[in-house]
């Protein structure tokens, strides 16, 4: 069986101001790492078994896996590092 639906992947991160940097100097920014439908109805639990995010290894467990979604992770941080994103489909047993 094939089963075809549209994903929504990526990033996106927000600029806490300079008053948070004054608290928190190694937090500059509020990123969340995500896997979602474009369809907020669509549930994608139903085709995905789980999704692995792999972070930067200074992160507290740099390898995120979720079995439900909001397939995301969000944590706080400052500048830029490479990420990766796994999706495990379910098999046809599974659905």
């Amino acid at each position: 069986t094939t089963t075809c639906f549209p994903i929504s992947y990526g990033s996106i991160a927000f600029y806490l101001g300079k008053d948070n940097i004054h608290n928190n100097p190694t937090a500059t920014h509020r990123w969340t790492l995500y896997v979602r439908s474009p369809d907020p109805t669509y549930d994608l639990s139903q085709s995905i078994s789980k999704v692995i995010f792999q972070l930067h290894p200074s992160f507290p467990q740099p390898t995120r896996e979720l079995t439900q979604p909001p397939f995301e992770v969000t944590e706080m941080g400052w500048g830029e590092f490479e990420a990766s994103i796994r999706i495990v489909w379910k098999e046809e047993a599974e659905e």
